[in-house]
């Protein structure tokens, strides 16, 4: 998070600020207490003084960098979302393998992603979307648009290099990719403890799906 600054991540516009002021640098701390809150319990039930507690801060500590709690949702956003979305585009952008080789390394890290406490981000946003729409468009704004299009600039680079075949709509196709381990990670976090079936193993679901993703790409 910047210092009494608007957040600036991939999207300067009015929209994706969030202001923060940070006297002693405890932000972060307060993002990630709140975003672990925010999952299990839900965002309208989790109260302010609750995730001062759980971040081992004064009642009032919270109040002091956000100026509501909804700029608290957009700051959990960007402590979950910033550095691994940053991480994710130095690969796209200087890996030298083949491009099999880069998607392959691209979907391990968002399973890395999906996987770690910081993933149940996606299941937070997607379930309070209708209730907080502006905080909605504050993540597609800067986050989901960017993360679509590390997939579509891979699906170029194979079919620039005559790795992969030709594509007609590299966008679509890049959102046909993205959405299914999206909902993965929702139903993992979500259904799958109530679902009475055998469990879907997280490697059995990976591994199918890349297979059935190259085999289409492929020339």
């Amino acid at each position: 998070m910047d210092t009494d600054q608007s957040v600036n991540i991939l999207d300067p516009t009015p929209e994706s600020a969030v202001r923060v002021r940070r006297p002693d640098g405890r932000a972060p701390e307060i993002a990630r207490a709140a975003l672990e809150l925010f999952v299990t319990k839900g965002f309208a039930a989790t109260k302010l003084d609750d995730v001062a507690k759980a971040a081992g801060v004064s009642k009032g500590l919270p109040y002091l960098y956000f100026r509501s709690k909804d700029e608290l949702f957009k700051a959990v956003i960007v402590e979950a979302l910033g550095e691994p979305l940053g991480r994710a585009s130095e690969l796209v952008e200087s890996f030298d393998g083949t491009t099999e080789e880069l998607l392959r390394a691209l979907i391990a890290y968002f399973r890395l992603f999906a996987e770690s406490p910081a993933g149940g981000v996606i299941k937070l946003i997607l379930a309070e979307a209708g209730n907080f729409p502006y905080v909605a468009r504050f993540f597609c704004s800067n986050f989901d648009r960017q993360g679509r299009e590390l997939f579509a600039k891979t699906l170029r680079r194979g079919v620039a290099r005559g790795e992969f075949g030709p594509i007609a709509d590299i966008e679509t196709t890049a959102i046909i990719l993205v959405q299914p381990l999206a909902m993965h990670s929702i139903w993992q976090r979500s259904l799958a403890p109530h679902d009475n079936g055998p469990p879907i193993d997280n490697d059995q679901f990976y591994a199918a799906y890349l297979d059935f993703v190259l085999k289409a790409l492929r020339r």
